[in-house]
């Protein structure tokens, strides 16, 4: 049970903080090449709407704002888990119930932050086109980025793996590529007429 968890949880934080160099090496850079692959991904859809950033440069301001946000809400959301998970305030058998109210969390927040950036995006750049997709974009990736943030520490301890060594550079891949995805096709899907 709770017992077992802890004892776990401080072996595998004992492994991270003292454990050999090569031990640490082992649990950790699986997951950077994670990201690194992500990031190669991330970069290959970026150059699949070149002409839509060729078209309007405008839509590349805004990029740093949706990958930014989106990430800090999902690795938010997984140290919230973690924690609640090492406290026993997240009970497994809960989990559902816990994840429902998190995405709740990540819905509340992406509509107010991306009615606030969407309202700065379009009064800056005088294109209301622009806000909307800014404020649709960062709704939409602060929901996923919260409940991957959310469900991923919780697969990676059902599989036996660390949540601290590999939550974080898992979200952040997963965000990073599906957050340029919807970006890209609301531009492309809103601002279509402009793009031609």
């Amino acid at each position: 049970g709770i017992v077992t968890a802890g004892r776990q949880d401080a072996s595998r934080s004992d492994l991270l903080v003292s454990g050999p160099l090569w031990r640490i090496w082992l649990v950790r850079v699986p997951f950077l090449v994670v990201t690194l692959i992500g990031g190669m991904l991330a970069g290959a859809v970026i150059n699949r709407y070149e002409e839509a950033l060729t078209a309007i440069t405008l839509l590349a301001f805004f990029v740093p704002v949706v990958m930014n946000l989106g990430g800090n809400a999902g690795i938010q959301s997984a140290t919230v888990f973690i924690r609640g998970h090492a406290l026993g305030q997240i009970e497994t058998r809960r989990f559902y119930a816990h994840l429902f109210r998190e995405l709740l969390v990540g819905l509340g927040m992406g509509v107010v932050l991306g009615g606030l950036a969407g309202i700065l995006a379009a009064l800056w750049q005088g294109m209301v086109e622009i806000g909307v997709v800014v404020g649709l974009a960062l709704v939409s990736t602060m929901t996923l980025a919260v409940t991957l943030g959310f469900v991923t520490p919780y697969l990676l301890i059902k599989l036996g793996l660390d949540p601290a060594a590999g939550a974080d550079p898992i979200i952040t891949t997963i965000k990073d590529i599906t957050g340029l995805l919807i970006y890209f096709s609301l531009a492309s899907w809103l601002l279509g007429g402009l793009l031609g």
